[in-house]
């Protein structure tokens, strides 16, 4: 399997690379040169699997011989180690065909946990236990910077840089980030949005400062990312239908990742009859599959504080592959989308995407009004993200007679404290679960000088 860039035909490199990478040279992402497809009936025989053994199936084409068969399961198992059910990911009935997929059982309990985990394992395996040239950079709403730091737990020597917005970030995140600070991890509040953070690390790893460091990203554009969460809907489709029986998805965009990850495993051979893209009221993604406009906005603090952003990295490799993989177009699209924030693709590729994905935006009230919904008739809390996606996919979906899975992305206990107020959390709540990210030193939204100087003193102290 090779990868090359969604802004350039000509690079080709391995899985290792790709990895190892915080974008291409070109500025792009990377993604596979092709996808591999399952017959049915192969997929089929894999409905006995445990989650692993299923996951390993499924990931080795990408990885192709940069793994050896044993090196690869095993990295893979140990991965999924630290998960607090047997099932990894189990499913959860709601009501009639419909499910939660809880994927929040993992050591953070979010799903930033599956890729972060898979991550630092294969940096430790390409580079060795001492990691000495490798500097995880990303931007964060606060979950995935702390997976990135428990996950470092199996990859000691690597330092940390995450970026994060000083407003927005839930208060025990940010008091993770905070207490995780070292000679090699820095988590730094940013006075702006996620959209700034995100914005302030791209410019970071499109002209890396330090030629003797790798930058590899430890969010959702490194293509791990997305590898991990394609064995998020063979998992469920398997456990509902067999592989055989069309299910439907309905994904809260807390990245567009997820998304991409369902559009691949469709491309794979799963039947997925529906794919649902479900926003609150920072509806960018919304606006651009209804209305073929996409925009960077400002952003409003919502009850689902994980989908606060308008920038989504991961819709560069969706608009690649609607232009049939043209590196040319898509630079073309995304440089003028980088110069003025706003980006329409072409008729023919907007119906096409119209054709792939449905989507709804859900304000703070109706997901208020679905999380008591859903106590009373279930007898089971979910947190805002989820109601998101479970309103969006009850009011979207195209088949009742199909099952619509709802991506469970963050424990209940998370958002403990305005479950608590609507009446829906019988439990303790956790302590730092309301609030803000708190006081502390604030980076500039536009300070790249302020983030090479952060890089910098993380370099003289590994």
């Amino acid at each position: 399997m090779q990868y090359t860039s969604t802004r350039g035909n000509e690079t080709r490199v391995d899985f290792r690379t790709a990895l190892l990478s915080g974008l291409a040279d070109d500025g792009g992402l990377y993604v596979p040169t092709s996808v591999p497809v399952f017959s049915p009936q192969e997929i089929a025989s894999w409905s006995w699997l445990p989650f692993d053994e299923l996951a390993w199936r499924v990931m080795a084409p990408f990885v192709g011989d940069t793994l050896d068969e044993p090196t690869l399961r095993a990295l893979v198992s140990d991965s999924y180690r630290g998960f607090r059910h047997r099932g990894i990911a189990p499913l959860q009935q709601l009501g009639h065909n419909e499910w939660i997929l809880q994927l929040f059982h993992g050591p953070t309990r979010s799903s930033k946990d599956f890729a972060a985990q898979l991550q630092a394992r294969f940096v430790r395996h390409f580079l060795g236990a001492e990691c000495e040239r490798v500097m995880l950079v990303g931007a964060s709403n606060g979950d995935t910077a702390v997976a990135a730091i428990e996950a470092l737990r199996h990859c000691p020597a690597a330092g940390l840089l995450a970026l994060y917005p000083s407003a927005g970030t839930p208060a025990d995140r940010a008091a993770v980030m905070r207490s995780a600070a070292s000679d090699s991890v820095s988590c730094v509040a940013v006075d702006g949005s996620f959209d700034d953070c995100q914005s302030l690390v791209s410019a970071l790893l499109r002209d890396w400062p330090c030629p003797g460091l790798i930058p590899v990203s430890f969010n959702s554009t490194n293509w791990v990312g997305v590898l991990a969460q394609i064995v998020f809907y063979f998992h469920a489709a398997l456990q509902l239908g067999g592989g055989i029986r069309p299910v439907g998805f309905s994904i809260p965009t807390a990245s567009f990742a997820e998304i991409y990850a369902g559009f691949i495993a469709q491309k794979m051979g799963l039947p997925i009859n529906q794919i649902i893209v479900s926003t609150n009221r920072n509806d960018a993604l919304h606006r651009f599959i209804h209305c073929n406009r996409y925009s960077r906005g400002s952003t409003s603090q919502t009850l689902s504080p994980v989908m606060d952003f308008s920038l989504f990295s991961n819709l560069e490799r969706f608009v690649w592959e609607l232009y049939d993989r043209d590196g040319g177009a898509t630079r073309a699209l995304m440089e003028h989308f980088e110069a003025c924030g706003e980006l329409s693709i072409g008729n023919r590729q907007w119906l096409h995407a119209r054709m792939l994905f449905d989507s709804y935006a859900v304000d703070d009230v109706l997901i208020r009004e679905e999380i008591v919904t859903l106590f009373h008739e279930t007898g089971s809390a979910v947190d805002p993200h989820a109601a998101t996606g479970v309103f969006a996919g009850r009011l979207h979906r195209r088949n009742i007679g199909a099952p619509i899975v709802t991506l469970g992305q963050f424990a209940p206990e998370k958002s403990a404290g305005l479950l608590a107020e609507l009446g829906a959390w019988h439990g303790e709540v956790p302590a730092g679960a309301v609030g803000t990210a708190g006081d502390g030193p604030l980076l500039a939204a536009d300070d790249l000088a302020g983030v090479h100087a952060l890089l910098a003193r993380l370099q003289a102290g590994r």
